[in-house]
């Protein structure tokens, strides 16, 4: 999937300050390219210092914000990374597992076809992919992603095509879902965009949503929320439904940073 829409702009400087000043917010952030930078080993992808401080500071003031991070790891991971488990909404897989900020979880339901299909994906993959040097294989138990940053560009591309061409001939209730340098099998109706509405429509109309995202996953989110709040791209400087932008994770920690701060001041 291509990103479509204009180019943003950068997001006007303390554009998330006014907003706080004027109501409740709902502030939505992507984990990978978002908090953490974008790193060779998964499993490493630790949040940048100043952002996770920042999100336990704003976790304290859920009369005026509430936070949610949302990602397409799972949500042991997510939260092994994060290190956050209490106070904020966690979602993972793209939204179809969920806690709240008092720690209880949901999946969505109607998986059982799903999941027994992502068991054929999964022999697949181990039995193709061991053999690429590079080659990575992340379980999400409810979604299976095939990572390939750190592969061969010519030896990975064929694989992913064939993974690509296994799932849509022998797994009508999967999908495919590509993000930077790796691409997964997921149930079919796993969508950020769906996610941040259900997210959005709880919170109520009086609250303004937020959505901060790198991703081509995330162009379901901006979309979805269109002109309803704020959407800021993390990164690039190509088109995007997001509104507006930032350049990278580090400024997405200090705008986080900034907004802890003034909320102590309000």
């Amino acid at each position: 999937m291509s990103r479509a829409g204009n180019r943003p702009a950068p997001i006007p400087e303390g554009l998330l300050i006014q907003l706080a000043g004027r109501g409740r917010m709902l502030l939505m952030l992507d984990y990978d390219g978002t908090l953490a930078p974008i790193v060779s080993d998964p499993a490493a992808a630790w949040p940048l210092p100043e952002a996770r401080e920042a999100i336990v500071a704003l976790s304290s003031r859920r009369g005026q914000i509430e936070l949610a991070v949302i990602s397409g790891r799972g949500l042991d991971e997510l939260t092994r990374l994060l290190g956050i488990a209490r106070g904020i909404h966690l979602v993972g897989v793209h939204g179809l597992e969920s806690a709240d900020p008092e720690g209880r979880r949901e999946v969505a339901p109607g998986l059982d076809a799903a999941l027994g299909q992502l068991e054929r994906v999964r022999r697949w993959l181990h039995e193709r992919v061991p053999a690429v040097a590079g080659l990575a294989l992340e379980d999400k138990r409810l979604a299976v992603a095939l990572h390939y940053r750190n592969a061969d560009p010519a030896r990975a591309r064929p694989i992913v095509e064939e993974f690509e061409r296994f799932v849509a001939r022998e797994a009508e209730h999967l999908g495919i879902k590509h993000g930077k340098m790796v691409v997964e099998a997921v149930p079919r109706g796993a969508d950020k965009g769906a996610a941040v509405m259900r997210l959005a429509n709880r919170a109520g109309a009086d609250t303004t949503p937020v959505y901060f995202g790198d991703d081509l996953t995330d162009e379901d989110a901006f979309r979805a929320l269109g002109r309803r709040g704020v959407t800021v791209i993390v990164g690039g400087t190509g088109e995007s439904a997001a509104a507006d932008r930032v350049a990278s994770p580090a400024d997405v920690a200090a705008i986080l940073r900034g907004l802890a701060a003034a909320l102590e001041r309000l």
